[in-house]
């Protein structure tokens, strides 16, 4: 019998035990089902399209065995396709395994991809930018707010939107960092910060070539800020065109605030509306 539908309602959803746990508690069912190998298919809509070295994987699966669970749903008669797991199932493969333990869930296309998404962006050896396009990817594809990946990454409020932040980054200003060998995520965020392409590829350039340190990188890109006396003028977003039948006016309790946060507001917004 499958799981009910739905994602599990807690903080995190890790790609570790704790996820497992929550998903069996939640079904009733044994952790790891025994599945034949040449009964599970993989998922060719799968977000993760770079499987690594999994060398290293069989050899522990040879060892130790397959200590959690694939997750997989039913996909016809005596078959099941792959929801996550799919290098598990490849290094069982190669460890020679004949079956594999997976969890079945009950779930659409949808669900499939969305729980697919966030198990991937759980991965600990995700890049900075890689990370940021898995939030935005949530929230383009299934309306996440910051708060709900906050809830479901178990990460910060503040984190969450820092990370979407580094998206604001031109793909030429990516390469720059990545030739310079920039990944720390701080240090990506402060670069988003710098204000427009060219301030970006200043900050690199000087950080790339040690002129300037974090600390460095941090005060050059707060002098954007504009420093004022007494309480910071609030930010405003403003849509005057006079070929629409309206016009909008968001102003936000703060000074500082990115493309990504505006999106979010407007898309709060949209959602209360449609709520009414």
């Amino acid at each position: 019998m499958s799981m009910k539908r739905g994602l599990p309602e807690r903080s995190s959803m890790r790609h570790d035990a704790h996820f497992v746990e929550e998903l069996t508690r939640r079904s009733g069912r044994h952790i790891g089902s025994m599945i034949p190998l040449d009964l599970i298919e993989p998922n060719a809509e799968q977000p993760r399209t770079q499987l690594g070295n999994i060398e290293e994987l069989a050899a522990s699966i040879k060892e130790k065995g397959v200590l959690e669970p694939i997750l997989v749903r039913n996909a016809g008669p005596n078959r099941y396709q792959i929801i996550s797991g799919e290098r598990r199932f490849r290094a069982a493969s190669l460890a020679g395994l004949d079956e594999i333990p997976a969890i079945e869930l009950d779930v659409d296309d949808k669900e499939q991809l969305e729980i697919a998404l966030i198990e991937n962006i759980q991965r600990k050896d995700l890049t900075a930018f890689e990370e940021a396009e898995g939030f935005l990817a949530l929230q383009q594809k299934f309306g996440y707010t910051h708060e709900k990946i906050s809830h479901v990454i178990g990460k910060s409020r503040t984190t969450i939107t820092e990370t979407l932040s580094i998206n604001e980054i031109p793909d030429r200003i990516r390469a720059m960092c990545r030739e310079a060998g920039i990944s720390n995520k701080s240090i990506l965020v402060q670069i988003a910060r710098a204000g427009d392409e060219q301030a970006m590829e200043d900050v690199v350039r000087r950080f790339g070539a040690g002129e300037l340190t974090r600390d460095d990188v941090r005060k050059q890109t707060a002098k954007a800020e504009p420093k004022k006396a007494g309480r910071p003028k609030n930010f405003t977003w403003q849509v005057k065109d006079k070929s629409l039948p309206f016009s909008v006016n968001l102003s936000f309790r703060k000074a500082n605030v990115g493309k990504s946060e505006i999106a979010e507001a407007l898309r709060e917004l949209l959602r209360r509306i449609e709520s009414e």
